[in-house]
């Protein structure tokens, strides 16, 4: 049965290597940090910002009538032209709604975020 590759240590100058799926080796394994993603993300739940059940059948709608198969469709997001404002229009029949790739999405969602613009 073949080893596992050793390789260098991730604590910066230590020439030990390892084969742990952490990256340190034994003597610097205390300073592993396991990715803690609920810290990035403090809004409200979905439901609570509007994307409730009823959002997850004109989320379907969209899809269906955009022509994308159903087994594609975690792979899509819909966008919401203008910005969804749950406080101003909870309706999102009232929003132009684009299919839109998860990844072009996010970074549209992004690149608004970081030009200050409500998103």
């Amino acid at each position: 049965m073949p080893y596992k590759v050793a390789k260098p240590c991730k604590y910066p100058g230590c020439v030990r290597t390892t084969t742990v799926a952490t990256g340190y080796c034994q003597a610097h394994a205390h300073f592993y940090q396991p990715p803690s993603y609920a810290a990035h993300d403090n809004r409200p739940s979905a439901a609570a910002r509007g994307y409730n059940n009823s959002w997850q059948r004109i989320r379907e709608e969209v899809l269906r009538n955009a022509g994308i198969p159903r087994a594609q469709w975690p792979l899509y997001d819909v966008h919401h032209a203008p910005d969804y404002n749950p406080s101003a229009d909870p309706d999102h029949r009232h929003y132009t709604l684009t299919p839109m790739l998860h990844g072009d999405h996010s970074r549209h969602t992004g690149s608004a975020r970081s030009k200050g613009e409500g998103v």
